[in-house]
């Protein structure tokens, strides 16, 4: 919408509208009825896309329709105290959301209008477990990686983490022909820390017209400090054998991010996990070469920052 300058004789001053000035013997703007019209149901559309039903006696649908449709005022009229941090609305205006997935160290500064902040931290995925060559008349299967822990909060900005907060991210479980490997922790500052998963378990089996067997994959992480939500990741899946079916490895466990690697069969590498997840275990038979398992997703933290 704008003012109606292309409509000529409205009588437009400085862009805006003015009034009749008898003294002077000037006269007033003009409002064109299609104007008013396109004003009105400019209105009228977004008390309808709230799902209300315009009230030609009521003059607050707007502010109510506005706030129906960005859920704010819903939000801000429904209070939340999260003991020991002192927040007492739950969020405002969503500012932008930032993710960091870097392994290492990142120096989080919030935006300087921000006066909420949402962490979202997930700890690294354990890797599966592996096969190296295989002896004769023998099967080898590994369990999948275990997924990081998962942690979330809500803090109010303080000067402290204007000045920047140390995001550490850890990275997943290096990829194995043996015991997969534990994931790397990951923390926000001091306020919420996470660990990552463990690395499957493998098994070796001989063969026979009966045998059967399977292996556990790597615990999930452990968690520390979070005021919305604090979860322990989740064990990887069961590498298993069967003399009807074969052999089949472990999947990765999933994470918050991602729905976990998938298992593999027999002689094909892991699957590698992301942000989180554990890398699947590898299944083999081949007496020559190592199999090896899928490396657990890196650790990683998503921050959205509100007015």
């Amino acid at each position: 919408m704008d003012y109606p300058k292309s409509i000529p004789g409205v009588g437009l001053v400085n862009g805006g509208f003015i009034d009749e000035n008898p003294v002077a013997g000037t006269p007033g703007s003009l409002i064109p009825a299609a104007w008013g019209n396109s004003i009105t149901q400019e209105i009228l559309n977004a008390i309808k896309a709230a799902g209300l039903t315009p009230d030609e006696a009521r003059t607050d649908q707007l502010a109510t329709a506005i706030g129906a449709l960005v859920d704010f005022t819903k939000l801000k009229n429904t209070p939340t105290t999260l003991a020991g941090y002192g927040i007492t609305d739950a969020v405002g205006r969503l500012l932008a959301f930032r993710q960091i997935e870097t392994v290492g160290i990142t120096v989080y500064k919030p935006n300087p209008r921000a006066k909420r902040i949402r962490v979202k931290l997930v700890g690294a995925g354990g890797s599966g477990g592996g096969c190296g060559p295989v002896p004769a008349g023998n099967q080898i299967l590994g369990g999948g990686g275990g997924s990081g822990a998962y942690a979330e909060s809500l803090y109010d900005v303080t000067a402290q983490m204007l000045a920047g907060v140390p995001v550490s991210l850890g990275a997943g479980g290096a990829v194995s022909n043996t015991t997969g490997l534990a994931g790397g922790g990951a923390s926000f500052g001091a306020y919420m820390s996470v660990s990552g998963g463990g690395g499957g378990q493998k098994l070796a089996i001989v063969t026979s017209a009966t045998s059967s067997g399977f292996i556990q994959g790597g615990v999930g992480g452990m968690i520390t400090g979070g005021n919305l939500c604090s979860s322990r990741g989740m064990t990887g899946g069961f590498g298993m054998s069967n003399a009807n079916w074969g052999l089949l490895s472990g999947s990765g466990a999933p994470s918050p991010f991602d729905g976990g690697a998938s298992f593999t069969g027999s002689n094909t590498a892991g699957n590698a996990g992301i942000r989180g997840s554990g890398g699947s275990g590898s299944c083999s038979v081949n007496a020559s070469a190592s199999v090896v398992s899928g490396a657990g997703g890196d650790a990683f933290c998503e921050i959205w920052e509100y007015e």
